[in-house]
């Protein structure tokens, strides 16, 4: 059955065939569109274990006490568009039933929250009567903050309203707590940057209308064409901004999440071994920090399998692209999506893709490579995870401290590449002579920096209540690592215990603290890390 339906979902009007497409007719699509509806339907069958799972947002985690009565507290900070938002957390993760029942009582579904839990707006008092409810509640304005613009005033930042926000409600609540909009066509739908100082951000945060507000990147702010993900996606709608990730894929007995990727189609705009190679380089580059396994599959129709498709318009999963702008989606994991659908990747058909340069593969596909395998947005305006495209190299430490949270380390995590270095061939001693300037055994000096990580904590931003935290992670060079030293925004500093695995125990004061951790080598090389360690 799941073949069959498999088969018969429509990719707008393309249809793969041998890793390229050709078009389909319009009576074939309207066939293929029955297909579709049942094979979402389907597909929307709840996978969340029935369970009072924890509801994870960035700032904080809501435990729902089990039977405990469920009501909706009175609406705070609704503007003109007179509709209220809501997260309501069901017993199971909702199905299209439930979604359907939802639709009738006015009830819009705007965005998913692990776990089991939906963002929700209606007009008037909400109708919860006869729902398996376990918790419903609205978002407090420090749940919409990102700990970065609360740590480290920004140059502007960038706010995202609620999905049905009116945009001139939105433009007036912007301009009320004291920010200046910066205008910007790239933007996507309900969003703006804003620029002012960080004292308005708690005012703004305070609106009903505002879903989250986090640093913007130097292309936003300073009004530059950009390119945005949407966000990684469920069968229940988009994962929030301001929720946390779950999981990710599950892993066999020595900790390894094996997986298998699979080519529908890929762009005509590349030729396609180039196209593939830019795919398969991003899987690689994740595998580098984290113990997953990539290898080729025979079709996408088996489990844990990435299936990889290009597509214009509508293509058969309920999010078509339209036109040029977003370059792609992609589908958490099982759990939450169910297979076929899970982790895979769909890119825009129509967007001008290159490789280095421009709208650059490699980089895109890194950062849906990280949906695929469960992680949400950063917050980082550098991270590879963050909203917005930018041409990427690699991962930075804010990536791979996610990717780590999420699997166990690869035990032989790469240090950065460095420049190779000849070992000087024996000499046989001679007769002294007078002493020349001395010239390094290895000919060039030694100016590779020592590849550093932090591995716990797993996040750049954490909060603890006790007065010290350890930190340990690992660090490599091309020659040896000769120490790791430790500093504190407060002002206290040490050597932490251990060169290639090291480890540190840190004093904080109350409020925030910046740990820095740095890696020498012999030659006097050194690398960093920062987190940002609130001490409540």
């Amino acid at each position: 059955m799941k073949q069959a339906l498999k088969r018969a979902l429509p990719y707008g009007c393309e249809k793969p065939v041998g890793g390229r497409s050709e078009e389909v007719s319009g009576s074939q699509l309207n066939q293929l569109k029955m297909f579709k509806a049942a094979f979402l339907a389907l597909l929307l069958i709840p996978v969340c274990a029935i369970a009072q799972n924890p509801i994870r947002l960035k700032a904080r985690t809501i435990a729902p006490t089990p039977g405990a009565a469920v009501t909706i507290p009175a609406p705070h900070g609704v503007e003109a568009s007179g509709r209220s938002h809501y997260i309501l957390q069901f017993a199971i993760c909702p199905g299209p039933d439930l979604l359907h029942q939802l639709e009738r009582r006015g009830l819009r579904v705007l965005d998913y929250v692990p776990d089991c839990a939906l963002m929700v707006s209606s007009e008037g008092t909400a109708d919860l009567e006869g729902l398996d409810l376990t918790w419903a509640g609205s978002l407090e304005a420090s749940d919409k903050l990102s700990p970065l613009v609360t740590s480290t005033p920004a140059p502007a930042y960038l706010v995202i309203f609620q999905r049905d926000a009116d945009m001139d409600v939105a433009h007036a609540l912007a301009l009320r707590a004291g920010f200046t909009v910066l205008e910007n066509p790239s933007l996507l739908p309900a969003q703006l940057v804003v620029a002012g100082g960080a004292a308005g951000l708690e005012a703004l945060a305070a609106a009903d209308e505002v879903a989250y507000i986090m640093p913007a990147s130097a292309d936003l702010a300073t009004g530059g064409a950009v390119m945005a993900c949407a966000g990684a996606l469920t069968q229940a709608g988009p994962i929030a901004e301001y929720a946390t990730v779950g999981s990710g894929w599950s892993t066999d007995s020595s900790g390894t999440a094996s997986l298998q990727y699979f080519f529908e189609s890929v762009t005509t705009k590349l030729d396609q071994s180039s196209a593939e190679s830019e795919i398969e380089r991003a899987f690689q580059e994740w595998a580098k920090y984290a113990k997953i396994s990539f290898t080729a599959g025979g079709s996408a129709l088996t489990d844990r399998t990435i299936a990889i498709l290009f597509a214009a318009g509508a293509h058969g999963d309920g999010y078509p692209f339209v036109g040029s702008g977003v370059l792609a989606h992609t589908f958490y994991p099982a759990p939450p999506n169910a297979e076929p659908l899970a982790g895979d990747m769909h890119f825009n058909a129509d967007e001008t893709w290159q490789i280095g340069q421009g709208t650059d593969l490699f980089s895109v596909a890194l950062h849906e490579a990280g949906h695929a395998l469960g992680l949400g947005h950063s917050t980082d305006p550098t991270a590879v995870m963050y909203p917005y495209y930018h041409i990427a190299t690699g991962l930075t430490a804010d990536d791979v401290a996610g990717i780590l949270a999420l699997y166990a380390a690869n035990d032989g995590t790469p240090a950065a590449p460095a420049a190779p270095v000849t070992p000087a061939a024996p000499v046989t001693p001679a007769a002294p002579v007078t002493p020349a300037t001395p010239t390094p055994a290895t000919g060039a000096p030694d100016t590779t920096p020592p590849s550093l990580q932090i591995v716990s904590p797993g996040y750049t931003i954490v909060s603890t209540s006790l007065a010290k935290l350890v930190v340990s992670g690992t660090a490599s060079d091309n020659v040896g690592v000769a120490s790791v030293k430790w500093s504190v925004s407060t002002g206290a500093s040490g050597i932490a215990s251990g060169t290639t695995a090291w480890s540190a125990t840190v004093p904080l004061l109350v409020g925030t603290n910046t740990v820095t951790i740095r890696a020498y080598d012999a030659a006097g090389n050194s690398s960093w890390r920062a987190i940002t360690v609130v001490l409540l």
